[in-house]
């Protein structure tokens, strides 16, 4: 008798663990897919990016044409793309200890993110081979290393994969948090790092290039404020006041990077980036502006039914949206003759990209093997 209650109980924690296992082995958190807002914050993150790299003769500075004026507003208002992307890293992964183990995280960061990321280097090495963009005597195990640990070596667009790889190398720190102190801990971090990080380097910038000792603006260490941000602004929704002051900082944030970087850049002739950077000022109040914006806009699009069901089907090749569009906009160029100074071409470019990664992403991933690097 108390031989079979001790084997039932015995089975029943078996059956626990297992479903446990499954549950946190094989499925992405359920926050993830759970919350439509953080769905669209996704794909206008990913559509956004998309726009920044197609509106690429915004680097070619002139001011004897027009393009560059709309080049710049393309620019300005599109920043906000890789920022709320690392808002939603911080979202999602804070709290991974509620969920799995640090083993269990790294073993899913590394399958879905440092094997692809590896993977499409690779492919990008031959197709630049491929291309003449790149010479077989260049390639020695030195440069695939060194440009591995870069990661804008190879793909320059691949520069945000050193940021994400920084975070979760901090992750297990920074979830090791009790939850109960997160919100406190991260207010302080985010006063600390946009003193400190942003503005410290905003003034040694007033100064000149040769007072750098650290260039934040493109390190994981200078971005990681918005993985505390996107968390803290998720699990403490500001109030209706809270959003109109944030609101107000946001246009006055667009409004500095957009105009103070036209005034200055014709002053010089060249392009000023006294303003730019994704951990500048300008860029951080008007990316929380817009990731705020966008969870409210979430709501009314899933009171709408296909809407709803159209951002879901979207959500579901952002990323593979970051690994592939520099395939699809080098192949076009290749293959057609294109004004990249088109506004036609610079607003519409995007959408096309887009309609074709998500078919081209389905088939691979009917592919047992290939679909593990299209994740």
């Amino acid at each position: 008798m108390f031989f079979a209650l001790d084997f039932l109980k015995a089975y029943n924690c078996l059956v626990s663990y297992l479903q446990e296992l499954l549950m946190t082995g094989n499925q992405e958190p359920a926050m993830t897919k759970k919350d439509f807002s953080l769905n669209v914050c996704q794909v206008i993150s990913a559509l956004a990016v998309m726009m920044l790299h197609a509106n690429e003769c915004f680097w070619v500075f002139s001011s004897n044409h027009q393009y560059w004026f709309s080049a710049n507003v393309i620019e300005s208002v599109f920043y906000f793309a890789v920022p709320v992307f690392f808002m939603i890293t911080g979202i999602t992964l804070a709290d991974y200890k509620e969920r799995y183990s640090t083993k269990t995280f790294f073993k899913k960061r590394i399958e879905k993110t440092l094997i692809p990321y590896i993977v499409w280097s690779i492919l990008a090495v031959v197709f630049r081979l491929a291309t003449g963009t790149l010479r077989t005597e260049d390639i020695t195990l030195d440069w695939v290393i060194r440009s591995l640990i870069r990661t804008d070596n190879i793909i320059y667009y691949f520069w945000f994969f050193g940021a994400l790889f920084v975070f979760y190398l901090l992750m297990p720190l920074i979830a090791s948090i009790k939850k109960e102190h997160k919100l406190t801990v991260f207010k302080y971090l985010i006063i600390i790092l946009f003193v400190v990080n942003i503005t410290f380097f905003y003034i040694l910038r007033l100064y000149g290039p040769e007072m750098y000792m650290i260039d934040s603006v493109d390190t994981g260490l200078g971005n990681i404020i918005f993985v505390f941000l996107g968390y803290y602004i998720y699990n403490r929704p500001p109030s209706t006041l809270d959003k109109i002051f944030i609101y107000i900082l946001a246009v006055l944030g667009l409004l500095t990077h957009m105009v103070g970087t036209y005034i200055l850049s014709f002053r010089s002739g060249q392009i000023e980036m006294l303003f730019k950077g994704y951990s500048n000022f300008p860029s951080i109040l008007y990316s929380v502006g817009i990731f705020v914006l966008l969870k409210d806009i979430a709501v009314k699009i899933g009171n709408i039914k296909w809407m709803k069901k159209f951002f879901e089907i979207l959500g579901k090749y952002t990323f593979a949206v970051y690994l592939i569009h520099w395939f699809i906009i080098q192949i076009t160029y290749q293959l057609i003759d294109i004004n990249p100074v088109s506004l036609v071409y610079r607003l519409l470019f995007p959408l096309l990209i887009y309609a074709v990664i998500i078919p081209v992403t389905w088939c691979l991933r009917k592919i047992p093997v290939i679909r593990k690097i299209v994740p």
